[in-house]
């Protein structure tokens, strides 16, 4: 107990290089313009059973109300009200409703950012252990200041585990996609 008293007490005083990134990368996301990639994984466990199946995100925040993720073979146009679904390898176009997990997903990962009710304990020299009071949260967190990325985070959503690797904050300049490729794309409208 002594010991656990005096690691929190020392996180909190020293601060953490952690903190200094999180500081840093605040303005990009309260700007809503900004570049998000990562790779994540689910797992029912919590043994790391995703490292074969890894997907890659890419995020793009244009506004408040607009933003779109590429995940694998599909875009994902996200807006105030509803969604559209470029599926590259079937051609088809799908409009929905808004995909309430994948906003979640990214409300977590983006809180760390916009809500100062976290804490931050530097459990080794690149390890640390993030807790979102809001959401009753614990993020595992690996990263390294020479790579100025968080390499690793996981934490807990019922019923999954989620890992995220390599998850990268850069202040969005151009987006590399051309609409003109799915134009004629089969049109599916589920709203």
């Amino acid at each position: 107990m002594i010991f656990l008293n005096l690691l929190i007490i020392s996180s909190i005083i020293l601060g953490s290089d952690l903190v200094d990134w999180i500081d840093l990368k605040t303005d990009l996301i309260k700007k809503e313009s900004y570049e998000l990639n990562f790779k994540y994984g689910l797992s029912k466990s919590k043994q790391k059973k995703y490292e074969n199946s890894l997907e890659t995100v890419l995020f793009y925040s244009i506004n408040a109300d607009s933003s779109i993720a590429k995940i694998n073979n599909r875009l994902n146009f996200f807006y105030k009200d509803y969604m559209e679904i470029i599926d590259l390898s079937s051609k088809q176009k799908i409009i929905q409703s808004s995909d309430v997990e994948l906003r979640k997903l990214k409300a977590k990962l983006v809180s760390i950012f916009t809500n100062n009710n976290f804490k931050i304990l530097k459990i080794s020299k690149n390890k640390y252990l993030l807790s979102l009071n809001d959401y009753y949260i614990n993020m595992n967190v690996n990263y390294e200041k020479n790579k100025s990325y968080i390499s690793e985070l996981s934490f807990y959503q019922a019923p999954y585990w989620i890992y995220i690797k390599d998850l990268n904050i850069t202040s969005l300049g151009s987006i590399p996609l051309n609409d003109s490729a799915w134009n004629n794309y089969k049109v599916f409208d589920f709203r």
